[in-house]
């Protein structure tokens, strides 16, 4: 009994460590697997592998990686390690310093698979040479993940949009927040320099459980 007791104590102070330093814990499995789906997206690899812990720590979703990977016993995908598929579904990787964020940036339609894997264009036939590119991303992931710290940018603040063939830069010109119905803000308009228009959830309301609000940020192409 004595010695359960201890055993009980031991999983209880270790259950307590975890819970105070997860959104630390869940920052770091999640920076991890962003810097093999970046470091994958520059060699042109086509998927990125993701362990079961880091998928269940970070809640990343994945396709089940490989068709060709096997557990070397069954012929079967190997269960403890399944993939993010990158090949024609990613965009880029939107860099923005002063805000901590380097998030890998998805194809649209946005969907809450890539929400929870990155940030991702709105809509399906958004791409790189529109006007006005709008780009969705999540603030309840965790502290320091995906668009949490979205609001630490400011007017004037650089951002980079990497592809495969080169590195925009833009500059920060407007934050505001709107109404979820406000789409407006990814008008095309002809003729101006293009943009990026990030879109994040703000304003919660404890008592409706909903974001009542939407954090704008605008940036202009400076090249």
């Amino acid at each position: 009994m004595r010695l359960f007791l201890r055993l009980l104590g031991i999983i209880l102070m270790l259950s307590a460590v975890v819970l105070f330093f997860w959104q630390d814990i869940r920052e770091f499995f999640t920076d991890r697997v962003n810097d093999r789906i970046i470091e994958a997206y520059r060699d042109g690899d086509s998927s990125v592998e993701v362990g079961q812990l880091e998928s269940m720590i970070t809640g990343i979703s994945t396709d089940g990686g490989d068709p060709d990977a096997s557990d070397g016993v069954s012929g079967e995908p190997d269960a403890a390690q399944s993939g993010i598929n990158i090949g024609e579904g990613m965009a880029g990787v939107l860099k923005i310093e002063s805000a901590g964020i380097n998030e890998p940036v998805f194809s649209g339609p946005v969907t809450e698979e890539k929400m929870r894997n990155g940030v991702s264009f709105v809509n399906d036939t958004d791409h790189l040479d529109m006007q006005n590119i709008p780009i969705a991303g999540h603030r309840v992931e965790g502290a320091g993940i995906r668009f949490n710290y979205l609001d630490r940018a400011s007017v004037g603040d650089r951002i980079e949009f990497i592809t495969d063939e080169e590195t925009r830069q833009y500059e920060i010109t407007d934050i505001f927040d709107v109404n979820p119905s406000q789409v407006e803000v990814m008008d095309q308009r002809k003729g101006q320099p293009q943009q990026l228009t990030l879109i994040t959830c703000e304003d919660y309301n404890p008592d409706t459980l909903l974001f009542e609000k939407r954090m704008i940020v605008k940036a202009t192409i400076t090249d």
